[in-house]
């Protein structure tokens, strides 16, 4: 009888697979970068699982508001905003997620949205957001809390007359306190046990700086960033210290290792503009600031500083558009008087256009009507207009203002002379000169008035020996001196003044080369003509 051999059926068990191994992928790598002790940016990663997640779930509140959060340390905040966006949206319909999930979601979400404005100096906006988020969860991060103090401070100090003000700082004050106190709480920072292995190393590395011995603290900083890396400050410190060496390209190499690490650290990119700056690399000084302005587009301040770069660059047109917008953003007067200074400065030197100059000039004055620096370079486009009535009103306007200013007299005494009225524009010069005894113009254009109006030769020499003994390198001084020796016959002396002014002439172009060489052969040549006789 044949063995009858049962098979019995074998069932294998598959282990479940995860709901989702994106997502805790995701977290792993998002984990990782915030975590100091790891050297390399894992945002990508991090943002590359949680899209992967995403596809398989794209309706999912928890995950749009994750990647927003990385969106936002990329420094990618147009994309941040769109996820915040839809992950608040996407809340109401998350009927899986129990009612504290989704009150975790919103409060994340609008957190996002209140970093977004407060980076873009919505400062109203920013406040509402993060108190949507305190009223979500009240253990929201302390830097929130923080920047809820800064709102308050500045609403403080912009009025500090205001009935609410004492209700104002009472908030400010509960919000720097709260903030210090959820600090130990919060995830997003170190830990303690690293807190208590870093304080002594740094305040070790601070004191070699503040005893004057930079290797030695720049090699105890090295040693921190080794444990470290992912802690931007140290990096950043790290680049200064080399920077305050003369070593610029190490310098750059840790501040762009900073920026590689952290993209939305906005200390870093200033620290990279200003030394690439130092570094006369003025296009790539240029990308730095526009890389800041998709950080933070609504400021000023990096309107100004990205216009200046596009003016060292000679895109002067370019310069104009950012110093505009700058000038819209600002807020303090004094400020946006230096901006519209800069305007006209750029419409008078380099397009060529007066009236355009005038016209930013005379906002400048109306911003800061206490910069005299303003009314001097209206008065001198005036007077290339030749408008010379409203250059002299200008100008003795400025004296109002800043009455002991020497170079107003000096523009005043030239305005004088122009219109013929020597004796006033004697008083202007000597005014100058007694206000500033260094003054090396009104010295020598007294000298001319001398020479030229009143024939006093002698007086003339002394005045200009007078502003060369002050301006070794004054080419128009030994021209005059040239002419006054001349007159007296002295031609030997003045041929050496006119070829001393002819040589200084080829840096400071104040005269016309050819009526120089030709003066120096008319000595000569009269001389031989003497001789003959």
């Amino acid at each position: 009888m044949q063995d009858q051999v049962r098979q019995e059926r074998v069932v294998k068990l598959t282990p479940r697979p995860s709901a989702n191994p994106g997502l805790k992928a995701g977290d792993r790598h998002y984990q990782d970068h915030l975590n100091p002790r790891e050297a390399d940016n894992h945002l990508q990663s991090a943002l590359n699982e949680y899209a992967r997640a995403l596809e398989q779930n794209p309706d999912s509140a928890q995950l749009t508001v994750k990647m927003a959060k990385v969106f936002l340390r990329l420094g990618q905040e147009q994309k941040a905003e769109q996820s915040a966006l839809r992950a608040l949206s996407l809340c109401p319909q998350q009927s899986g997620l129990s009612k504290e999930a989704v009150t975790t979601v919103q409060a994340e979400t609008y957190l996002v949205l209140g970093t977004l404005a407060y980076h873009h100096d919505d400062l109203k906006k920013a406040e509402g957001y993060y108190n949507l988020a305190q009223a979500k969860s009240p253990l929201t991060s302390s830097a929130a809390r923080f920047c809820l103090y800064k709102i308050q401070r500045n609403q403080l100090l912009s009025a500090p007359l205001k009935p609410t003000a004492l209700f104002t700082a009472f908030k400010a004050l509960y919000w720097l306190s709260s903030a210090a106190v959820l600090f130990p709480f919060t995830q997003d920072r170190l830990s303690f046990s690293n807190l208590l292995l870093l304080f002594p190393q740094i305040l070790n590395a601070w004191l070699k700086e503040e005893m004057n011995m930079p290797q030695e603290a720049l090699l105890r900083y090295l040693s921190l960033h080794q444990q470290f890396p992912g802690l931007p400050s140290i990096t950043l410190i790290v680049g200064e210290l080399y920077r305050e060496n003369g070593k610029q390209e190490e310098a750059r190499y840790w501040f762009e290792k900073a920026i590689d690490r952290h993209p939305d650290y906005i200390n870093a990119y200033y620290h990279l503009a200003r030394l690439l700056e130092e570094q006369e690399d003025y296009p790539a000084m240029a990308k730095v600031y526009e890389s800041l302005l998709a950080l933070t587009p609504n400021n000023a301040d990096l309107q100004c500083n990205l216009a200046n770069a596009c003016y060292y660059m000679g895109n002067y047109t370019k310069a104009m558009t950012h110093y505009a917008t700058a000038l819209q953003l600002g807020q303090d007067n004094q400020w946006k008087a230096l901006v519209a200074q800069s305007m006209g400065n750029i419409q008078a030197d380099y397009l060529f256009n007066p009236q355009s100059a005038i016209a930013y000039y005379e906002m400048a004055c109306l911003l800061n009507p206490d910069d005299e620096e303003n009314y001097i370079q209206l008065g001198m486009l005036y007077f290339q207009q030749d408008d010379f009535e409203n250059a002299e009103v200008i100008y003795r306007k400025a004296l109002r203002f800043s009455p002991k200013r020497p170079k107003l007299y000096s523009n005043l005494g030239y305005l004088r002379w122009m219109a013929n009225d020597v004796e006033q524009a004697i008083a202007f010069y000597e005014q100058a000169i007694a206000l500033d005894a260094h003054y090396e113009i009104p010295i020598n254009n007294l000298g001319v008035i001398h020479l030229d109006m009143l024939g006093q030769v002698n007086r003339a020499i002394e005045l200009f020996q007078q502003a060369l003994a002050l301006e070794p390198n004054y080419a128009l001084a030994h021209y005059n001196l040239g002419r006054a020796y001349s007159f007296l016959g002295n031609r030997l002396e003045a041929a050496q003044c006119f070829q001393q002014a002819q040589a200084l002439n080829h840096y400071s172009q104040d005269l016309d080369h050819d009526e120089l060489t030709a003066r120096i052969h008319n000595l000569f040549d009269s001389r031989e003509t003497e001789l003959r006789e």
